[in-house]
């Protein structure tokens, strides 16, 4: 009768169910492919971001006696982490007077783009999302003094790192047991290597589909699986040969 204009035009309740699990049924099948393909953009953007960090640390240490920059300086003078000499390099450095709306400090491709940063405080560490392998690029002072090991503070030569394509310099991570931070600028590469997952400190993070996104001291990128890594493997990729 509709079609000839006569009787009620209006739908009915069973037609609005079909067109309600039409609807349903569409998106339930969209939204893990809109998920996917974010999740991808955002690893796309973090391994764009990890190859620009490692064209700077290349260049760093062209220009630094073929040493890496300092992961920081821990024994009480001030000198800023690793992140900022990039910067430095790149021509943008940082204003530590300053910080952004969501309390970042850095340019953004030192941050971890799978890390949502809430507004001027964490997830996101301040000093950046992607962390320096501390058994690799070393510091001073500490543990791990660069002064001590090398016998001076230009950074860890890379003559000294062995094959520089199996060596991790720098990693997604995640901060300690405690921090209210998702993401870390740093991690302790020794103390992960020997007790795996169940260190409590700043370690790698398989943040992307299980696995950790890594930079090589050669400066090509690899995602590997950190959460079930041996202890051979871990020590192999994340400590200077002298501790392997």
């Amino acid at each position: 009768m509709r079609l000839f204009g006569r009787g009620d035009p209006s739908f009915t309740l069973v037609e609005l169910l079909v067109v309600v699990a039409i609807l349903g049924l569409l998106a339930g099948l969209l939204i893990p492919v809109t998920q996917k393909a974010i999740a991808a953009g955002k690893k796309g953007k973090a391994t764009g971001n990890l190859r620009q960090i490692g064209t700077l640390l290349n260049s760093y240490a062209a220009e630094n006696s073929n040493c890496l920059p300092i992961l920081l300086d821990w024994g009480g003078g001030w000198w800023p982490p690793w992140q900022y000499r990039l910067m430095e390099l790149a021509g943008v450095p940082a204003d530590w007077s300053r910080q952004n709306t969501t309390g970042l400090y850095l340019v953004d491709w030192v941050y971890d783009p799978g890390i949502k940063n809430a507004q001027r405080g964490p997830p996101q560490h301040p000093y950046g999302g992607f962390g320096g392998n501390d058994s690799i690029m070393l510091a001073l002072g500490g543990g791990k003094d660069c002064r001590t090991v090398f016998g001076h503070d230009r950074g860890t030569p890379l003559s000294a790192i062995g094959p520089l394509s199996k060596k991790v310099i720098v990693s997604t991570a995640t901060s300690g047991e405690g921090s209210a931070f998702k993401s870390s600028w740093y991690f302790n590469g020794l103390e992960w290597a020997n007790a795996g997952n169940s260190y409590p400190g700043d370690k790698p993070c398989a943040r992307y589909g299980g696995k950790a996104l890594c930079l090589f001291a050669d400066g090509h990128t690899e995602s590997l699986d950190v959460d079930n890594m041996s202890s051979a493997d871990r020590r192999k990729y994340f400590v200077l040969p002298k501790d392997e």
